[in-house]
């Protein structure tokens, strides 16, 4: 075999192997790929009333306590109700205003986060009397359409490998804010520093002491003491 020919398959073998090794792209981590969207949302109720007066029924105005209660636990800013323009003045658009002040004090939230206004109607046409207020909501990813996620190259895994995870997290979460910045610290216990602080001092051990009743053996096949 002449050098030539073997310098040209030499070089062949090269260039495949240099073909094979193209490095593959390396994802980001799992939560920052399938991190969870915060975004706010208007949550609304409609009041309809009548000019001669606002009939609410029972299952009515637990609807109207349940919202002030939503509002009570997640909602950001002030509490708004709009009255229709071309009933300003109808005797059911004034009791409904003052129903939802009326339960708001019995909720014991405070008045003034209440905002009064009106919005622009059709005179004439049914127009409700809108409740509404802000809040932030996680936003679950739609993992239905991902493929086969033990399909996977190069030893990397899926792209939407951790979305379900992802999902199930944000429908968990009760506050949003959690996602966004962290809780307030809050005020320590100075008597209870004191007291670790002078144990330590005195070479005694500094966690509270266990009920023996309490303490658990490996050979109690799980249960406690009596």
């Amino acid at each position: 075999m002449s050098k030539t020919l073997i310098r040209t398959t030499a070089l062949l073998a090269t260039f495949t192997l240099a073909a094979c090794a193209t490095p593959a792209p390396t994802y980001k981590p799992t939560h920052i790929r399938n991190a969870v969207q915060v975004a706010e949302s208007i949550e609304r109720l409609e009041l309809y009333t009548r000019p001669n007066g606002l009939e609410l029924s029972a299952r009515d105005t637990l609807a109207v306590s349940q919202f002030l209660d939503g509002y009570a636990r997640s909602g950001d800013g002030p509490l708004f109700i709009n009255r229709p323009a071309n009933a300003l003045s109808g005797l059911g658009t004034q009791q409904a205003e003052a129903k939802v002040r009326q339960l708001m004090a019995q909720g014991g939230m405070n008045p003034a986060v209440l905002q009064a206004g009106q919005y622009a109607s059709a005179p004439g046409a049914p127009a409700p009397v809108v409740v509404s207020y802000r809040t932030l909501k996680a936003i679950p990813q739609d993992c239905r359409q991902m493929g086969n996620i033990g399909t996977t190259y190069a030893n990397q895994p899926h792209s939407n490998f951790g979305c379900f995870h992802s999902a199930n997290l944000a429908a968990m979460i009760t506050d949003p804010r959690q996602l966004l910045e962290p809780y307030a610290t809050g005020t320590p216990n100075s008597q209870r520093r004191q007291v670790v602080y002078d144990k330590y001092i005195q070479g005694e051990p500094t966690s509270a002491q266990i009920n023996p009743r309490q303490e658990v053996g490996a050979g109690d096949g799980g249960g406690g003491g009596t």
